[in-house]
Order: structure tokens, then C-alpha cells, then sequence
């Protein structure tokens, strides 16, 4: 299914002077052309909708076209993708572009030329200091016994 600049551009939640320039300056390359007249006209496909939807939530996120740019351009080289907005998962802290990776533990920052950040869970921390907590507490509570007795 293809869909019209103006279509696109509605379904992604863009202007339409954006999906201009970032077909313009190369950010998104539509999927292809329709004879229209005596010119052609731009055809977006789904993976199109979904860059130019990543796109407008990165830049509401605080995300720069800059550093939009960089990331399409490591992912691209890199991991050997060649629509990294539609191919891969990523995360951002409106910061930098991290790409979430086969390990679950581990995140690619795109703008550190593919330094890893590891992620820690909250919940695995909270609860085995609670256990902590629970032995040290029967410990002691043993330990005021046996000196009481």
C-alpha cells in the first residue's frame, strides 16, 4: 500500500514543509514515484509512515535532526541497515539515541560511535536488597537472642 506526501504526512503527524525537507535533505527517501502529469510524485510506503513517525516523536522528545542524521548514519554503516528507522528498536533520553540490542542488558549509544550503556533494573535492585535486608534482620535478631540467653 503506498500513500500520497499528503497522506503520509497526516498519518505521521508532520507538516507537510517537514516531509519536504527531510525528502529534500535526504533524512527519509520515499519508497518511490508516480508519473503525475508531466512530473513525478513521491510515494510512501508503511516503513516510510513509521520512519516519519519515529522521526516526529524523537523531535517532541527533545532529539535534534542533527543528531537524527548521525544515528541514521552510524546504524546505516554499522549494523548494516539501510532504513535503521524502521529497523530497529530505539530508545531515547532526549539526549542521545541508544539502539536496544539482542542482549537485553545492554544499550548501543549511536552517538558514541556504538559505546554500550548497560541498563539496570530497579525492580532485580529493589528486591534483592530486600532479601538483604531480610537475612540481616534474622541475623541480628538471632544474634540479641543467643547473647541475651
Amino acid at each position: 500500500m503506498h500513500f500520497t506526501p499528503e497522506q503520509a504526512a497526516s498519518l505521521a503527524g508532520c507538516t507537510m514543509g517537514q516531509l519536504r525537507y527531510w525528502v529534500r535533505t535526504g533524512l527519509v527517501t520515499p519508497a518511490g514515484l508516480e508519473k503525475k502529469g508531466k512530473r513525478d510524485r513521491e510515494r510512501f510506503d508503511f516503513r516510510n509512515l513509521v520512519e516519519l513517525r519515529t522521526i516526529v516523536t524523537m523531535l517532541k522528545g527533545g532529539v535534534t535532526l542533527q543528531k537524527i542524521r548521525k544515528t541514521i548514519e552510524y546504524l546505516q554503516k554499522e549494523a548494516g541497515t539501510s532504513r535503521p528507522l524502521s529497523q530497529c528498536k530505539l530508545v531515547t533520553d532526549g539526549n542521545t539515541i541508544f539502539e536496544v540490542t539482542e542482549d537485553p542488558g545492554q544499550l548501543l549509544d549511536t552517538l558514541k560511535k556504538g559505546q554500550f550503556a548497560f541498563c539496570i533494573a530497579l525492580d532485580l535492585i529493589e528486591e534483592e536488597l530486600r532479601e538483604r535486608l531480610d537475612d540481616y534482620l534474622r541475623d541480628r535478631e538471632t544474634f540479641i537472642r543467643r547473647l541475651l540467653a
